[in-house]
C-alpha cells in the first residue's frame, strides 16, 4: 500500500511539471511571436514616382546610300568609323568593271556624319533598290542621340514633354545617361491583328550626355521621373492594408488608424493624414488575409 502511494505522488508531481512546462511553452511562444513581429517606421524623405519604359538608340539623322541602277560597285572611297563631310564623295557604280575610275562620277555624302556600315565591296554587283536592307554606305548624324521608345497605355498619363529620366544601356555596364522627353504621339502604335491587345504609345527621349560608347541600334531601358514630392511622410506597402475604399496600418500597439494616402511608387506611399514621422507600424499578416479571404 505505502509502495502505491509513493507512485501516485510521483505521477502527481509529473502530471504537476508537465502543466507548468506547457503554459511556460505558451507564454514563450506567444512572448518569441510578439518580439520577432516585423515592424516598419514612418519616415520623411523624398518620393520619387519612375516610369520604366525600354527603347532603343537612334542618331540625330541617318541615310543608307543605295544604287541608283543595276551595275558594280567599282570604288569604296571611306570606310566604318570615318567621319564625312556634306558632299563627300561615298561610293561610285558602273555598268562594267571596264574602263577607269575617273570616268564614274561618284554617289556623294547628303550630311555630315559618320560611315557605321559599308554594305558592299568592290567589284560586287548591285542591283537598284529602295530598300535599305540592300543598301551599300550608312551615314549617321551621331551630334545628337535619342531613344525611340513605346510607353505602355496604363503609364501614358503620367508622362510629359520635359521630364527627365535615366538611360541605362544593356551593353554599358560602366555609366548610365540621363535623357529629357521631347515627344510623346498623340495616337498608339499601330498593331498586327495578332497584337492588337498590347497598346503603346511611341515617345521620343533625348539622350543629353551621350558618349562613343553609346552607338546607334543598342537597346535601352528608360526610367522616367513621372513626378516626385520632396520632405514627405512615407510608408512601404507591406504595413498599409485596405477595407473597402479605406486603407489602414496596425500600430506597434495593435491600434487600428485610418490612412490617407497620396503619391505612390513601386515601394511606399506618401502618407498625407493618419500617422506620425518616426510612427511603429506592423507588417501585414498576408497569411491570415488569405485564410479569412478562403
Amino acid at each position: 500500500m505505502k509502495k502505491w502511494s509513493n507512485r501516485s505522488w510521483i505521477i502527481r508531481v509529473l502530471i504537476f511539471g508537465i502543466g507548468v512546462l506547457g503554459v511556460g511553452l505558451i507564454f514563450h511562444f506567444k512572448s518569441n511571436s510578439a518580439h520577432s513581429a516585423n515592424y516598419g517606421t514612418v519616415t520623411r524623405g523624398d518620393l520619387v514616382q519612375k516610369v520604366t519604359i525600354a527603347g532603343s538608340v537612334n542618331p540625330n539623322r541617318k541615310t543608307v546610300i543605295t544604287a541608283p541602277y543595276n551595275g558594280y560597285v567599282r570604288k569604296i572611297f571611306v570606310q566604318i568609323g570615318q567621319h564625312v563631310k556634306e558632299g563627300d564623295p561615298i561610293v561610285s557604280l558602273a555598268q562594267s568593271l571596264k574602263g577607269s575610275v575617273e570616268e564614274i562620277y561618284p554617289m556623294r555624302a547628303p550630311f555630315s556624319g559618320t560611315v557605321v556600315q559599308v554594305l558592299k565591296t568592290e567589284g560586287e554587283y548591285v542591283e537598284q533598290t529602295n530598300s535599305r536592307a540592300n543598301g551599300l554606305v550608312r551615314i549617321d548624324d551621331l551630334s545628337r542621340m535619342f531613344v525611340d521608345a513605346n510607353s505602355p497605355e496604363l503609364e501614358i498619363g503620367k508622362l510629359k514633354e520635359g521630364q527627365e529620366g535615366i538611360v541605362k544601356a544593356s551593353a554599358i555596364l560602366n555609366r548610365t545617361y540621363h535623357g529629357k522627353i521631347q515627344h510623346i504621339s498623340l495616337a498608339s502604335r499601330e498593331q498586327r491583328d495578332w497584337d492588337r491587345s498590347r497598346v503603346e504609345f511611341p515617345v521620343l527621349i533625348e539622350v543629353t550626355d551621350p558618349d562613343a560608347q553609346l552607338e546607334p541600334g543598342m537597346s535601352v531601358i528608360v526610367d522616367i521621373i513621372a513626378n516626385q514630392r520632396p520632405h514627405v511622410l512615407m510608408l512601404n506597402h507591406e504595413y498599409i492594408q485596405k477595407e473597402g475604399e479605406q486603407y489602414f496600418v496596425i500600430t506597434e500597439q495593435g491600434v487600428k488608424k485610418e490612412v490617407t494616402l497620396g503619391l505612390q511608387n513601386e515601394e511606399a506611399a506618401e502618407i498625407t493624414h493618419g500617422l506620425s514621422e518616426g510612427e511603429k507600424i506592423r507588417q501585414t499578416d498576408f497569411l491570415s488575409l488569405l485564410k479569412e479571404g478562403s
